[in-house]
Order: C-alpha cells, then structure tokens, then sequence
C-alpha cells in the first residue's frame, strides 16, 4: 500500500487527533465510507461490535479499541485478570506462576 493515502474515521470531535492524523496527510472520511483507521469512542466500539451489528473488519482496518479492552485498560480488572491467570499457571504447575519474594 505504498504511495496510498491513509482514509479515516472519527467519531469524536478531538483537535490533537484530528490534527495527527491531518498532519500525516491521511483523508478524513465518514463512517460509512471506507475507511482504514477509525478513532472511535467506547460506545462506538461497543456498537461496531455488537453481534447485532453483524459488522466486521477487514484486515486492513484499524480501531483504536477492541471488544473488552477495559479488561485489560482497568487495573482493577487487570488485576483480576493476573490473579486468575496465576492460578491457572499454578493449577498447571507451571514455574512462571511462582510468585517472586518480597
């Protein structure tokens, strides 16, 4: 895709991420249109991915979220998410699960 220009999307009305994205030459398109990277908002995100939607990607898009990315963007959850991970490591007797001394 060399020599192509970037198309792309934002739902959102954000100066420095506009202006990036201006400043690369990249075209502002709208949602419908095609588009390789869309600047979205977590509802966006939440919709575009939604089994009703039954919309799908194409390997040449980009988003800057993805389904449940709060999982791992939380540290609560992400803290949740290490622990559980730990003690499937454990459960398997894997030597990354040991937990480093204090």
């Amino acid at each position: 895709m060399a020599g192509a220009q970037v198309s792309y999307c934002v739902d959102m009305d954000k100066s420095v991420i506009i202006g990036n994205m201006e400043k690369r030459g990249w075209v502002s398109v709208g949602p419908d249109d095609d588009w390789q990277f869309y600047w979205a908002s977590t509802q966006t995100c939440r919709n575009l991915f939604s089994v009703d939607s039954g919309y799908r990607m194409n390997d040449f898009q980009l988003i800057n979220h993805f389904p449940n990315h709060y999982e791992l963007t939380r540290k609560d959850t992400m803290v949740k998410n290490i622990k559980r991970y730990r003690r499937d490591l454990e459960r398997e007797g894997n030597n990354l699960a040991e937990k480093s001394p204090e």
